[in-house]
């Protein structure tokens, strides 16, 4: 993951939800200079404009900012951008900044100070809905110009995701790029039942193998799942099996969910 950051100008992470893709994110990532979108939260709109996009795009950046405060000399020559002490503000309407200026201050940011400048959008496939503008341009124009930045696109409704970036179609301006491409899987029976045992050591509570086996053969191995179990029944004290089939139908409900898109 982390040397196809530093390979790559666009990554693709795909899996269903909770195997692991955004702590893999974020460890391949850790050190390195990064902007973290968790497009998540928009996933009860019906829709977004371009305004809800750049007001999520500022506080990521902010964060950013906060880490790496000469940053803020390169994003107040952006305009539409206005830097109050150590913090920024996003003109609206005609005045909004254009992403791919923000993304070239981010760029010369990054290649003054010698780095990779990794942007993370998580869920990514939930900026589908904006309607009115089309990032995919600018990221199709930061590939071609901005060296310094690097883009990992993750998300679990792996068609939805495919469709927002269109590297696919022969009219979208990210067709014929290359995009490293890694799929995350749920662990082996064994690594999974070891997970879950170490964990239950751990923290002091006595599961017997036939529980462990049981709870592997229905919840499979993806971790996320597997944790979540394994909180229940640290909770509860014991390994009740009525936890195994309430944590199945929530991964099921989620599972069918994301297949369907």
């Amino acid at each position: 993951m982390r040397r196809a950051i530093k390979s790559f100008a666009i990554t693709v992470v795909t899996g269903f939800r909770r195997v692991g893709k955004t702590s893999l994110i974020k460890a391949a990532t850790y050190a390195l200079p990064r902007v973290y979108i968790d497009a998540r939260k928009f996933e009860s709109f019906q829709y977004l404009t371009y305004e809800i996009f750049i007001e999520e795009l500022k506080a990521s950046v902010s964060r950013f900012v906060a880490v790496n405060r000469r940053v803020l000399d390169y994003l107040k020559a952006v305009k539409g951008v206005k830097v109050l002490g150590l913090e920024i503000e996003f003109d609206h309407g005609r005045l909004r900044p254009l992403l791919t200026s923000i993304l070239e201050a981010m760029d010369l940011w990054a290649r003054d100070n010698g780095e990779k400048l990794v942007v993370i959008i998580d869920e990514a496939q939930e900026l589908v809905k904006l309607r009115g503008y089309d990032i995919i341009p600018a990221i199709a124009y930061a590939y071609d110009n901005l060296r310094n930045l690097s883009f990992v696109f993750a998300g679990s409704k792996i068609g939805l995701l495919y469709r927002f970036l269109k590297v696919e179609d022969p009219s979208s301006p990210l067709y014929g790029r290359y995009v490293e491409r890694i799929e995350l899987k749920p662990l082996s029976r064994e690594k999974a039942i070891e997970f879950l045992r170490e964990g239950f050591e751990y923290h002091g509570v006595k599961v017997d193998e036939n529980f462990l086996n049981k709870a592997v053969d229905r919840v499979d191995g993806v971790v996320g799942w597997l944790a979540y179990l394994g909180l229940r029944v640290v909770s509860k004290g014991y390994a009740d099996p009525a936890i195994i089939n309430e944590v199945l139908e929530e991964a099921s409900k989620i599972a069918v969910n994301e297949f369907c898109n």
